[in-house]
């Protein structure tokens, strides 16, 4: 692994501390669900899954797949925030962000079984406040979090009312920042830049239970993880007085949560499907963001970078869902969900964007022969956030406002 400079390391172990602690808007680290039939109905997905996609929100539901698919997924994100409050006025900048999805479903031929591979991004982020704005040497201008999971997967059919499922996690996470640093005259502006990547394993299983033939129970469960971030820190133009290496290793662990969802479906007529979730996430395992800066360490414990607080609570959401199937290749999709933010307001900071929400959906799905295509698009409805006690001094009090905006598109082929 590489080095970063000094001083700048110093900023840039605060902004990481920062970074790291920064998450997708409204919840917690998670990001949008990845399939457009998923973001149609606002995520309320566990219940009636019943293609590839499966993979990612319940196993068993692979089950339910009759024959051999393969699904391409990208999701389009946009995603603003303004500020307001003593330090003035800024937003963010470069608002868009894509994201990609792969799933695979094999139908074991003679058996109950049925065999999945998938591949999404569940948690990440990115952010750029403006680079000329209130926030130019308070927070990182530039920062981008992403972690991939590979899944492979296994779902049985037990009987005719229930089917079992379970995947493995396999996850790469990435971390970068830029920090930019005042310093008097007559030296220049310093900066920070540092990246750093990790790789963590973890569990997801989930059953469902037809009640009745318009009945069904759903359960999942994805177990948490500890992705440990390793990387370099590299620092320009920072003063020789300041103690500080020109490079150096910096290490942190994220902790990720454990999320447990139950969902009843209803099959209210021939063609009308809907569903009803409610999920726990355990964010309270988000106590604190230790960072290890090598060299640095006395640096870092000097400027109080080396423990942050963070505190996070646990959250539910809430949500409904449904589809309509009014033509026999055409798919009507709509949702609502209620997200809450984890992160309490005494540890809120610039580059943790997060607030509770309200998210409204629709989509619409085509099919035809051995081909299907699903389009949604999704609208964050953002509660102001209001800050007042913040124990960063920097940004102890303000406002913060959101708007987001989501679209998918989803390509299935059976063969």
């Amino acid at each position: 692994m590489k080095r970063l400079n000094s001083s700048g390391k110093t900023a840039a172990l605060a902004s990481l501390g920062l970074f790291v602690a920064w998450s997708a808007l409204a919840d917690g680290f998670r990001n949008p669900p990845d399939t457009a039939a998923a973001l149609g109905k606002s995520g309320k997905q566990i219940v009636w899954a019943d293609d590839a996609s499966a993979i990612f929100y319940n196993p068993a539901n692979l089950g339910d797949v009759g024959a051999r698919q393969v699904q391409v997924s990208a999701l389009l994100g946009y995603s603003r925030a303004e500020y307001r409050g003593p330090l003035g006025r800024t937003e963010t900048t470069a608002p868009w962000s894509l994201l990609p999805a792969f799933a695979l479903a094999w139908p074991l031929q003679g058996t109950d079984l049925t065999a999945a591979f998938g591949m999404h991004v569940p948690y990440g982020r990115q952010t750029r406040w403006d680079a000329d704005g209130p926030f130019r040497h308070a927070v990182p201008v530039v920062s981008k979090m992403s972690v991939m999971d590979f899944t492979p997967a296994l779902a049985w059919r037990v009987s005719e009312s229930v089917s079992l499922g379970a995947g493995l996690d396999l996850y790469y996470g990435r971390l970068r920042f830029r920090q930019l640093l005042p310093f008097p005259a007559p030296f220049p502006e310093g900066s920070i830049d540092a990246e750093a990547d990790g790789f963590a394993t973890g569990g997801n299983a989930g059953i469902s239970w037809r009640l009745t033939p318009q009945q069904r129970l759903a359960l999942t469960v994805r177990t948490p993880f500890d992705l440990e971030f390793s990387g370099d820190l590299r620092t320009e133009d920072i003063p020789a007085f300041l103690p500080s290496a020109a490079e150096s290793d910096v290490e942190t662990t994220f902790k990720f949560p454990t999320i447990v969802a139950l969902g009843y479906g209803v099959q209210l007529a021939e063609t009308v499907r809907v569903e009803a979730n409610v999920e726990w996430l355990q964010f309270s395992r988000f106590k604190n963001m230790a960072i290890d800066a090598g060299g640095n360490a006395p640096l870092a414990g000097m400027l109080g970078l080396a423990n942050t607080a963070q505190n996070w609570d646990d959250t539910w959401t809430f949500g409904v869902g449904g589809d309509w199937r009014f033509a026999s290749a055409w798919t009507l999709r709509a949702g609502y969900l209620y997200l809450q933010s984890p992160m309490p307001d005494n540890t809120f900071s610039p580059m943790a964007l997060d607030s509770d929400q309200s998210v409204v959906s629709v989509g619409l799905g085509y099919r035809t022969g051995r081909h299907a295509v699903d389009l949604a698009y999704a609208i964050g409805i953002f509660k102001t956030r209001r800050i007042g006690n913040n124990q960063n001094p920097l940004y102890r009090r303000g406002e913060y406002d959101f708007d987001g905006h989501l679209a998918a598109v989803t390509y299935t082929y059976a063969f």
